[in-house]
């Protein structure tokens, strides 16, 4: 197949039994997952801040070569859409969709949050507090009802920190209250402050399980449109447009017609 042509795209489908790759650019460390039916998983992780399109494409090829398998063996590839890293998360959307073009793999989304939450609920009970650093004095949140299925409380949101305290003294009436991510880590001491009984799960916790990655990637709908970024607030460029512009002898109204034609071109 020309690797310029798209495959014809059937209807959105599940990915079948075959091999599937998790890609994810959003956790602290940038990660490479591989699952197939009867092997355990393979996983590559790097600290990948800054560099994350220049470290992606060495762990794919290391943990295709793992499994002996080229990219078209593969039954689909599950992009972490976000909401997080700006960049991890377009270096991901265009890593999967390369293999899309060139070896003819479906593709899929996956939220980053419910990922926590469903890693945390192994463990927790009650509601669960999935939290992540946003830079811009934000955190990214989300709540979960933890007992039996996962089931989501409301939209993931941007949030600032007092609103953030609050949305966990809310989900603290609940039940027992478990905070999980980056984001809860961080803000540990502010957190417990205002819900003190909750329980905060440590670093470790930070990257979703494996097992729950590959679990959301097989009951993921596939298929050939590009995945959709999940942004939650805008990017750095947007919010500092015009400090930037001036740094670049540009013109306010010149930046934002550059930007916008950048936006429409992804």
């Amino acid at each position: 197949m020309d690797c310029a042509e798209k495959p014809a795209a059937p209807d959105a489908r599940p990915p079948g039994d075959g091999p599937l790759l998790v890609l994810d650019g959003v956790s602290p460390e940038l990660t490479v997952l591989l699952g197939r039916p009867g092997a355990a998983p393979l996983a590559r992780r790097c600290p990948a801040a800054g560099h994350a399109g220049e470290a992606l494409a060495p762990l794919l090829a290391d943990v295709l070569a793992a499994a002996g398998l080229a990219p078209a063996a593969l039954a689909g590839v599950a992009s972490v859409r976000g909401p997080g890293s700006f960049t991890g998360i377009r270096v991901v959307l265009a890593t999967a969709l390369g293999l899309s073009l060139g070896a003819g793999v479906p593709m899929a989304g996956l939220d980053f949050l419910p990922l926590l939450a469903a890693s945390a609920a192994r463990a927790a009970t009650g509601a669960s507090l999935a939290i992540t650093h946003a830079r811009a004095g934000q955190v990214y949140v989300q709540s979960f009802l933890a007992d039996g299925d996962l089931a989501p409380m409301g939209p993931p949101e941007a949030l600032f920190l007092d609103a953030a305290l609050a949305r966990a003294a809310d989900g603290a009436a609940v039940g027992p209250l478990w905070l999980v991510g980056n984001g809860a880590v961080r803000h540990r001491e502010a957190f417990l402050r205002v819900v003190p009984l909750a329980t905060v799960l440590g670093p470790e916790a930070c990257t979703p399980d494996p097992e729950t990655a590959l679990a959301a990637a097989r009951a993921a709908t596939y298929g050939f449109d590009p995945v959709s970024p999940l942004y939650l607030r805008p990017s750095d460029a947007e919010e500092n447009l015009a400090t930037l512009a001036a740094g670049r002898g540009l013109s306010p109204e010149t930046a934002e017609a550059l930007l916008a034609r950048a936006v429409s071109r992804e």
